[in-house]
């Protein structure tokens, strides 16, 4: 059973360095061409913002799957993608309101919520057997 729970948190953490790579190029690409986006700094300053919350995200779950669990790297990474998550979510929102940006911002939406649940998947604890006393297992 611990096996089983520890390699689902495995699978789940892997699962969530493919999406934060997915987002993290998604983003790049986005501001990568559209370099005019940059005359209007408030606009761009979001985008910007976007995607350090995705590189950020991808650089934390990476180092727990590289080096193992660290004090404080579940909490970071369930609050790094509730912040990707919040702010595709609401991106996606704006420009449906809008009816612009066509299937971009809803993909957008759809990873950040996936990143979400992956996070919180990562980080369920591994469940531990009771140990027996009196059975020299002690």
């Amino acid at each position: 059973m611990t096996t089983f729970a520890r390699r689902s948190a495995k699978g789940a953490l892997v699962a969530l360095i493919g999406v934060s790579l997915g987002g993290t190029a998604d983003v790049a690409e986005f501001l990568a061409t559209r370099g005019a986006m940059f005359a209007a700094p408030g606009r761009a300053a979001g985008s910007v913002i976007g995607l350090v919350a995705w590189a950020a995200l991808l650089g934390v779950a990476t180092l727990r799957y590289a080096r193992g669990e660290r004090r404080g790297a579940r909490a970071a990474t369930i609050g790094l993608a509730g912040l990707v998550a919040v702010g595709n979510v609401g991106l996606t929102a704006i420009h449906l309101k809008g009816g612009v940006g066509g299937l971009r911002p809803i993909v957008g939406g759809v990873l950040g919520v996936l990143a979400l649940v992956l996070a919180f998947a990562s980080a369920a604890p591994t469940p531990t057997l009771p140990r027996e006393r009196g059975r020299g297992i002690e």
